[in-house]
């Protein structure tokens, strides 16, 4: 599986606001709109939509430099109701991984989750993260590139 990553643009963030995780995992994830906006605020960020092989919309992934931390992190990755359990999730999670890998000064690269939310914490497992911190509500992961 394969996906494209693209900039969100004037042509494409309405479509972008429009996509929706189901009911039960509102809680795990901000909105697009939300993030979007925030993404404004924070010149380190990129916010990518995820698009399929055949050109359709299907998700959204956003990553940067962590201003806490300074370090790598994937701040937010979400796939629309309609398209889960298609692999455009973990086809997306690779290819930022990818990105941030072939960035000389990134050596992990975090991501934080809701403790609850298990398939994300299934899939993230399954990429090489290892939970770090656990909360009452948060997880914080790694993926130790191991460049040295």
């Amino acid at each position: 599986m394969t996906v494209a990553l693209k900039p969100i643009t004037a042509e494409n963030w309405q479509e972008c606001i429009s996509l929706t995780v189901k009911e039960e995992q509102t809680d795990f994830v901000p909105s697009n709109l939300y993030s979007i906006a925030e993404a404004q605020f924070y010149p380190q960020a990129a916010p990518l939509v995820i698009y399929s092989e055949q050109d359709q919309m299907v998700g959204f992934v956003m990553y940067g430099v962590d201003e806490e931390s300074g370090k790598w992190k994937i701040f937010r990755l979400m796939i629309d109701q309609a398209h889960q359990g298609k692999g455009y999730g973990r086809a997306a999670m690779e290819w930022v991984i990818k990105r941030l890998s072939a960035q000389p000064d990134c050596d992990e690269i975090l991501i934080a989750y809701q403790i609850d939310n298990v398939t994300a914490r299934q899939l993230y497992k399954r990429l090489g993260f290892i939970e770090e911190t656990v909360s009452d509500s948060k997880v914080t992961a790694c993926l130790d590139l191991d460049k040295g």
